[in-house]
């Protein structure tokens, strides 16, 4: 059977600010050949991917989805229960279409970008402090249910710390070029392991 993958999330997903041609997906697919779908779009919270799951998802006859959420519920200081939540409605969804779903731990946020564009003017704290208790509750929500998690945080963080490294950040939360590179190489490693 022939896999398609929707990669459900969004604008690291879609591969801000350079656009889909420069996206972990695109450059995944390039390298793999795995029939990807990149369902990113800029701005969307959890709450956005679950209201379009059904059109972007279950109507595509997807085999597999990559949820990959978070930072803009962060952003709004969204109640954290009610994004968890979305998660755990779309792994439901999933679940009961056929699909497997796989998670992504959420990237993490970088305090002296590279590329020095700002994108958190208000600070960084609570938005930190937010993603660290989301991604505390994915990594045990899907050990306890045996749901596939890629850890995109550990790669991107300096050493031993949860700070994004400057070398992959185009501004505090988006990627550039080598980031979304080493994305891509994170998700290959994860999804030729889960797909053989």
């Amino acid at each position: 059977m022939t896999c398609v993958i929707i990669c459900l999330g969004d604008s690291i997903t879609y591969g801000y600010p350079f656009g889909p041609r420069f996206s972990w997906v695109n450059l995944l697919q390039q390298k793999t050949g795995f029939n990807l779908i990149n369902m990113g779009i800029n701005g969307d919270t959890n709450h956005n991917l679950l209201r379009r799951f059904k059109n972007d998802v279950i109507s595509i006859a997807a085999t597999h989805v990559h949820i990959l959420g978070g930072i803009n519920d962060a952003w709004l200081e969204l109640d954290l229960a009610a994004s968890q939540n979305c998660v755990r409605e779309m792994i439901s969804l999933s679940f009961n279409h056929g699909i497997l779903p796989v998670i992504g731990l959420t990237t993490p946020i970088c305090a002296n970008p590279s590329g020095g564009a700002c994108f958190f003017p208000y600070g960084l704290d609570k938005v930190k402090g937010w993603l660290a208790r989301y991604r505390e509750w994915l990594r045990e929500y899907t050990s306890v249910h045996d749901i596939p998690l890629i850890d995109y945080q550990t790669p991107l963080c300096l050493p031993e710390t949860d700070e994004g490294n400057p070398r992959f950040f185009h501004d505090e939360c988006h990627l550039n070029e080598k980031g979304y590179s080493l994305m891509a190489s994170v998700a290959e490693n994860a999804l030729k392991t889960l797909l053989t």
